[in-house]
């Protein structure tokens, strides 16, 4: 029989001690089969509880789950860990080295019977390594291996939450990742279902983990849509008809990571707001979702097929700007609805938002490294689109040209200059 201890900086608990002993009966181990001691740690963080040992490869490959939940209590929650990427000449080596017989460690799982009981436990840090353990099984060669396993038990959400994020802190993984798995820990599956409400995901879709790879919406993107919506709304209320366009609009881009955005963590936590069945915030949302869909349309069909152009409605500050300008426009509804409607591609484009022209655009005070009209995130580009936005809704049917462009552009720099006031003699 194995012999147990708990570590002398881990609180001694009997419901931990049985469960590791269950384990450790019904699963063949390198410390069983050497007599060797396990010891329970406990993490000073947290207070999740773990042990360390070695398990042979042809029983490892038929325990671990790559598809771990963040909320094993629903089958709404989506699978919290990078897509793996097997065609990456990473896995593709790594794959090759677990034939050979290399022996991996510190693969991070959680020992959970909830789901998925005949995979107890749950990758939460090497799934790549976990993956090419079972795709070396083919032939055989190594199934007798020993890999190092931490095995946690009786997680909260909470240490679930944070061990899916110590395990995943590298500099190979993007923010998106961070904040897909913060977002169901914290707020819950209602980002996601709102924006499969509204059309800006798809029925069953997730989140991308790295936004840069995808043509989806990210987690930052959404919550970004829906605080520019509300900070424009709360804009608006205090503005007269005549006085909208005699101002500069600071449109907000959420922060992303491992820390949830305040000015989103506001919204949702809000007793009045009831932002997940706001009827005007998911008409905007699904006026959005058609932008999007038509622009990624037009760029697929024409010439000039390139990402960046078929993406541009997703954009930081093209989104954060049409966004506030909708909650902006909320107390105008003929002005809202020339917003809301699609842009008529401009002479000579086939896109809505007119892509091409945008990225070439410069107004003559800008410098000549500026990059184009809705590429950057900077507050001066999120208060020149949302300026843009401002101006196409004066009138029905206006396409975004060249010279809304300069309008607009020249309306900031214009308001900018005179809120700065007079310097030096004229």
């Amino acid at each position: 029989m194995t012999v147990l201890t708990f570590d002398a900086n881990a609180t001694e608990s009997s419901r931990v001690k049985t469960t590791v002993e269950t384990f450790l009966d019904e699963v063949e181990t390198l410390e069983k089969v050497t007599g060797a001691t396990i010891v329970i740690h406990q993490d000073g963080v947290q207070n999740s509880y773990y042990i360390r040992c070695c398990i042979q490869a042809k029983v490892a490959s038929r325990l671990v789950d790559l598809n771990a939940r963040l909320d094993p209590e629903t089958p709404d929650s989506f699978r919290a860990n990078r897509e793996l990427l097997l065609g990456h000449n990473t896995y593709k080596r790594m794959r090759i080295d677990a034939e050979k017989g290399r022996e991996f460690n510190d693969i991070i799982v959680e020992h959970n019977l909830s789901y998925e009981p005949a995979r107890p436990l749950k990758v939460w840090g090497g799934q790549h390594r976990s993956r090419a353990i079972q795709d070396a099984m083919e032939n055989g060669s190594s199934e007798l291996r020993y890999h190092g396993f931490r095995i946690y038990f009786h997680l909260s959400k909470k240490q679930r939450s944070e061990l899916a994020l110590i395990s995943n802190t590298n500099i190979a993984v993007s923010n998106d990742l961070f904040d897909r798995q913060l977002e169901e820990t914290m707020v819950g599956h209602e980002l996601r279902h709102w924006c499969a409400s509204v059309g800006l995901l798809r029925g069953g879709e997730d989140f991308p983990d790295q936004g840069s790879r995808s043509e989806k919406i990210t987690v930052q993107s959404a919550r970004s849509f829906i605080v520019n919506f509300y900070l424009g709304r709360e804009r608006g209320r205090s503005l007269t008809e005549d006085s909208l366009d005699k101002h500069t609009y600071d449109p907000y881009f959420c922060q992303s990571g491992v820390v949830l955005d305040e000015q989103y963590r506001r919204l949702v936590e809000s007793d009045v707001l009831k932002i997940w069945t706001d009827k005007a915030l998911k008409q905007a949302g699904a006026a959005f979702a058609e932008l999007h869909q038509a622009q990624s349309a037009a760029i697929q069909k024409s010439a000039n097929n390139r990402r960046s152009f078929r993406l541009k409605a997703l954009t930081a500050s093209v989104l954060s700007g049409w966004s506030y300008v909708a909650g902006l426009l909320q107390s105008q509804p003929p002005r809202l609805q020339n917003h809301l409607a699609l842009p008529p591609p401009a002479r000579g484009s086939t896109d809505r938002l007119n892509a091409e022209e945008m990225s070439q655009f410069k107004h003559d005070q800008d410098p000549p490294t500026y990059r184009g009209l809705g590429t950057r995130s900077a507050i001066k580009d999120r208060q020149r689109m949302a300026q843009l936005f401002l101006a196409r809704s004066l009138q029905p049917g206006v396409a975004i040209d060249k010279r809304l462009m300069n309008q607009a552009v020249s309306q900031v720099i214009g308001l900018r200059a005179l809120r700065k006031g007079y310097r030096g003699r004229l």
